[in-house]
């Protein structure tokens, strides 16, 4: 080989090197501007490296372009799931190919068309330019690329259109953007591109990083936003599986109260009272019945079950897979009762003591008092990776003391279990948009890692959008991770992110064409004032809309305090007509002595202050003379040679109204109320106790029911003073297993004598009510059933009537309260249950009340997990109703 030809090669090859060591770093960093989960990304910066290397450096330099996009893409391959593969290297070599072909391509057809000393001193030759080597040579890369991706399989058919127009979309932008920079480093003429650097160079580096910048920042706001929206929706599911947990943890517990109250629980009782549970619920794979039996209780009970027709019974347990006859033990839990029963089950009598973690499980529940889960276990019915836990209740004897665990281990007399395949929980859980947008992974936390996976969904953990959930069940904590899928991402695509690089990045490139026209041709003086003036007028014209429509008073005054502009608000605010406000004092707006010095004081000593601000309640006087409190934020701005005031007026109007309004009421209670309430419960309780002499039996009947009134209605008073303490959680309720019926009737006769006042009937028939139990604070729910009786008799009619009754909704009992008054109109009927609401119209305005009664009641009601409403038609009646969950026993 000649001497010239080794020198040319070994000056070559370092130059070879540092554009494929370019190519391939910046080609890594692009990888940041891709648009997650996937690595498209809206510009491609090597592209213009590419071009611009070949354009200043010669064609020679290709290799380096295809040596420096396979390292690239092997690195992205080897990065992914995918990993590094024969089909993944022959997809970087077909990449590779394609992006030194466009390099060779754009730098020849620029070459060609737009002129061989690339001066670009032209408005043809720059269009040229990047015509030929964005818009043209760029299909080359995207062509080859996506055409390889689609031979091995990477790509299907339906996505090639889009993944085609991203990749050369993102090609063009990147040679739009990087090839006039590399221009200007290292172009030829070095006369021309030299004086380009600044005003070129520069401002494109700035208008690049500025894009980079805000797709940052958006691209990071949008990752937080749908990552918030995954968690939302992931709690939401993490939630409804605890629920559902929880239901069969019921399921259970009500097989447990069935042995508890009941001495003898026949096969065929049992078989009835389960089967509901496991016909609603398929991930019940079966429930259990496993008394305890003692070493010396065996024969008999094999014995017992033998008499029930089961020929050949005995207990069973599991030896190296088999079933034998169990050996010695001082206890055992054979199942005994099984739903679904099938002739020949391997379950029936077998005896759960004989494995080590069951034993444990129904231990732990029998010490504890607890219902308690075994670790994740494999059914003999199941395959190998499915996984079901047993839900074990404890049974003990009825009425037996069960303080600590010693008591509860005498009165231990077996265990209801469930079977649950923790799989079809999840499954029947889900809907088909959740399973497939949501990846779900459920595993037992106290197994080993890798272990006690019920639920597995997810293939590849991205660290970046996962949300973990901790579940507790059973007494064990188990952990819900769940990540989005490639159908969640394809539904949630960011398109703000992609517009924002799309145009940034665009109005960069543009930007770099039009600084070239610049720097070649003379600057068009008029077009620029033309467009800036525009731009002016147009953020006037939106500074005028945005003050003439903003919701608060906005006045400019100059630095002597007369009115320069008022916007309608601020007009309409002080009752002023369109305009007249102009050339007035500000002061004249503000009649007390503390307002009107402030705006003095502020205007005086913040009079070469121009970044302070002020704010300050005060009173101002509309035009009819009428005073009314705002809030007023004042100060200065600057514009120009000229100094304005700046007052932005909030009408407090209402917020001091309704504070005045409680202010008032609460005082009215707390000294009006309370303390000679407190005097009639001391002389009632005097009475009651005998202090008075010897009472008559009626008369003590209605000296407690007055003793007993008076006591509640001191606790209505209480609750009045603290309804702040009962909207922030403060009031304590406790909630007692109750009979409706008794609560209803003792609400109904604590309001006769109120009812009696207004010559009203109340009309209640217990005998011919159904009961139920009902779970609630007995106070607290007849202080709020008390407040609609008391509300029914003061809206009816004189010699009218209020009904009582007591009806049932599947799970729900209500309680109606109904009354044929005056009704309520539609426009109050919107905020009846607001505080220190009252109805200002009609006869209704008589009737003296706090406004409370019905928010009070509203707001009891939903802590004791009920709910209150009512139907009224005006001039007609109202009916108020409660409801409350009915206690299952």
């Amino acid at each position: 080989m000649p001497t010239s030809t080794m020198s040319r090669a070994a000056s070559l090859l370092p130059r070879l090197l540092c554009l494929a060591l370019a190519y391939a770093v910046l080609g890594r960093l692009s990888l940041w501007l891709a648009i997650p989960p996937g690595y498209a990304m809206a510009v491609y910066p090597p592209a213009g490296v590419a071009l611009g290397a070949l354009l200043t450096g010669g064609y020679r330099l290709w290799p380096g372009v295809a040596l420096g996009s396979f390292l690239v893409n092997v690195l992205i391959s080897w990065e992914s799931a995918a990993g590094t593969s024969s089909a993944s290297l022959a997809l970087a070599a077909c990449i590779a190919m394609g992006a030194s072909l466009q390099a060779f391509a754009g730098a020849y057809l620029i070459r060609r068309f737009a002129g061989g000393t690339l001066a670009l001193d032209s408005d043809r030759a720059i269009f040229r330019f990047f015509w030929f080597g964005a818009a043209i040579a760029c299909l080359c890369s995207a062509s080859v690329g996506i055409s390889a991706m689609y031979a091995l399989g990477v790509v299907p058919i339906g996505d090639l259109p889009g993944n085609w127009a991203t990749w050369w979309i993102g090609d063009v932008l990147g040679v739009l953007t990087i090839t006039p920079m590399m221009l200007v480093l290292f172009g030829r003429p070095r006369e021309i591109w030299q004086s380009r650097r600044w005003n070129v160079l520069l401002p494109l580096v700035i208008c690049l990083a500025a894009v980079v910048a805000a797709f940052s920042f958006i691209r990071h706001r949008e990752e937080q936003k749908q990552f918030l929206e995954f968690s939302l929706e992931v709690e939401r599911i993490s939630q409804n599986l605890q629920n559902k947990l929880n239901s069969h943890t019921d399921a259970v517990s009500k097989i447990e109260r069935l042995f508890a109250s009941t001495p003898a629980v026949a096969r065929g009782n049992f078989a009835t009272f389960v089967e509901r549970s496991i016909q609603s619920d398929r991930a019940i794979t079966s429930l259990l019945w496993a008394p305890r039996i003692t070493e010396k209780e065996l024969t008999a009970f094999e014995q017992s079950v033998l008499h029930e027709g089961y020929v050949n019974f005995r207990l069973r347990e599991s030896e190296n897979g088999k079933l034998r006859p169990v050996k010695k033990r001082k206890d055992y839990f054979p199942i005994t009762y099984i739903e679904p029963f099938r002739t020949g089950t391997l379950a029936f009598g077998y005896d759960m003591g004989s494995d080590q973690g069951r034993r444990s499980a129904i231990e732990a529940a029998r010490d504890k008092g607890t219902i308690t889960a075994t670790a994740p276990l494999v059914l003999v019915t199941d395959k190998p990776d499915q996984y079901s836990v047993l839900l074990y209740a404890p049974v003990y004897v009825h009425g037996r003391p069960l303080d600590n665990s010693l008591q509860r281990t005498e009165a231990f007399q077996g265990v209801a279990a469930s079977v649950l395949r923790m799989s079809e929980v999840i499954d029947t859980l889900l809907d088909q948009k959740e399973k497939k947008d949501v990846l779900i992974k459920f595993r037992d936390l106290s197994c080993p890692r890798g272990a006690g996976v019920f639920y597995d969904a997810i293939k590849q953990i991205d660290t970046r959008s996962l949300y973990q959930a901790k579940i507790h069940f059973g007494g064990r904590q188990y952990v819900l991770l769940a990540q989005p899928s490639k159908a969640y991402w394809a539904s949630h695509v960011s398109w703000i992110t992609w517009f924002t690089m799309i145009g940034g990045v665009l109005f960069t490139s543009l930007l770099g064409i039009y600084l070239l026209v610049v720097t070649a041709h003379t600057f068009n003086v008029e077009v620029l004032v033309a467009q800036r003036t525009s731009q002016l007028h147009d953020s006037e014209e939106r500074l005028r809309a945005i003050l003439a429509n903003a919701a608060e008073g906005i006045i400019t005054a100059n630095p002597n305090g007369f009115i320069e502009s008022a916007n309608q608000s601020a007009e309409a605010l002080f009752g002023y007509p369109r305009g007249s406000l102009f050339g007035r004092s500000i002061l004249s707006l503000f009649p007390d002595h503390e307002s009107e010095s402030f705006l003095l004081d502020y205007m005086q000593e913040h009079r070469h202050h121009h970044e302070s601000r002020a704010r300050k309640e005060v009173l101002a006087r509309k035009r009819n003379d009428q005073e009314i409190p705002l809030e007023l934020a004042i100060g200065k701005v600057e514009l120009g040679s000229q100094t304005l005031l700046v007052v932005i007026l909030h009408d407090l109007s209402e917020r001091k109204r309704v504070e005045r309004l409680k202010s008032e009421f609460v005082a009215a209670v707390s000294h009006e109320l309370r303390t000679p309430l407190t005097s009639i419960r001391g002389s009632l309780g005097l009475l009651v106790g005998g202090l008075g002499g010897s009472i008559p039996d009626k008369a003590r009947g209605l000296l407690d029911m007055a003793n007993d009134n008076a006591e509640r209605l001191t606790i209505l008073i209480n609750d009045l003073l603290d309804f702040e303490k009962l909207e922030y959680g403060g009031m304590q309720f406790d909630l007692q297993a109750t009979s409706l019926k008794h609560l209803v009737k003792k609400s109904v006769d604590a309001n006769k004598g109120y009812a009696q006042k207004f010559s009203i009937a109340m009309c209640f028939e217990p005998d011919t009510t159904q009961d139920v139990m009902v779970n609630v604070d007995q106070q607290r729910f007849i202080q709020v059933l008390s407040n609609l009786l008391s509300n029914a008799i003061k809206f009816s009619r004189k010699g009218g009537q209020v009904e009582i009754a007591i009806a049932l909704d599947n799970d729900w009992a209500r309680v109606s309260v109904i009354d044929h008054g005056i009704g309520m109109s539609l426009q109050f009927q919107n905020s009846i249950f607001q505080k220190f609401m009252q109805e200002d119209a009609k006869a209704a305005r008589k009737y003296a009340g706090t406004g409370l009664g019905l928010s009070l009641s509203k707001t009891m009601m939903e802590k004791m997990h009920g709910r209150i409403g009512f139907r009224s038609t005006e001039g007609v009646g109202s009916v108020f109703y409660i409801e409350l969950p009915v206690e299952v026993s």
